[in-house]
């Protein structure tokens, strides 16, 4: 059995992450409170489904203005930047992923403070970078959740008004797509789908203008799976967010969304 199975999240990139979180509000998501990642100047809001998720990741202060996240945005612009592959264990992954000949760094603890209802705790995870692998403009990961209770706190969390209910499909544009898929940790996922395409087949798909605004190559498209696409489509129509309508569900613009196309198809 390959030592990957399972999408855990997708990681996306944005400039100010206070904006990137009244967008994604907009968009019809409930998300979860912010966290910040002490002594990086970095923060998130999390968008959770039942087994999967989506980090909004942005800059809150100089610290991280000034280090790596706020280097790539300037260089690349805002978007989906990583795979976050799901493990229950991670020296056992750890020793999985070396022995099928996938270079894996040692697990590496990490940590972020959560404030409910007054009480502190501290979410915790312990992940296993994958450094070696050339996925275009693409950092793959692996996350083991050492407080998995914590990071789905609570269920409303988990209740979004365009009625999303998860992760569905993960797509990448790359100009040489063999090479590329022999790149990706997990080609096949239970619980989502990877896709890897010419960045021509992807404009077929979505169409031009929705790619406007992603970047030219790595992840420019997630496809979110929701209870009932014209409902999800009533909802962008009210908060005057641009999108289209296809046979398929609902597409909102890279532009709209921080340099990724979002899909909201059925379930």
């Amino acid at each position: 059995m390959p030592p990957l199975t399972r999408l855990d999240h997708v990681v996306i990139a944005v400039k100010y992450l206070d904006a990137a979180a009244a967008t994604y509000k907009r968009l019809g998501f409930t998300l979860t409170p912010r966290g910040l990642h002490e002594g990086k100047g970095t923060g998130n809001h999390c968008i959770m489904f039942p087994s999967t998720y989506i980090e909004l990741l942005g800059i809150v202060d100089e610290t991280g203005a000034k280090g790596r996240l706020a280097d790539r945005v300037n260089a690349r612009g805002e978007g989906a930047i990583a795979i976050a592959y799901g493990a229950d264990d991670a020296e056992e992954t750890h020793a999985a992923l070396r022995a099928a000949g996938i270079e894996a760094e040692p697990p590496n603890d990490l940590s972020r403070p959560l404030v409910l209802d007054g009480k502190r705790d501290m979410v915790r995870f312990r992940n296993i970078m994958l450094p070696k692998l050339a996925l275009p403009e693409t950092m793959q990961f692996v996350c083991t959740h050492v407080t998995p209770e914590l990071t789905r706190a609570r269920r409303e969390w988990q209740l979004h008004p365009a009625g999303a209910t998860g992760v569905a499909e993960i797509v990448i544009a790359a100009d040489d797509v063999t090479a590329a898929k022999r790149e990706l940790a997990a080609p096949i996922l239970t619980n989502a789908a990877i896709t890897v395409a010419p960045r021509a087949d992807i404009e077929s798909r979505f169409g031009a203008k929705a790619l406007a605004g992603a970047p030219k190559a790595g992840i420019v498209a997630l496809t979110i799976r929701v209870n009932e696409p014209d409902a999800a489509a009533a909802m962008l129509e009210m908060a005057k967010i641009p999108h289209s309508e296809t046979r398929n569900g609902v597409i909102v613009p890279a532009s709209a969304a921080h340099g990724v196309v979002i899909e909201f198809a059925e379930d």
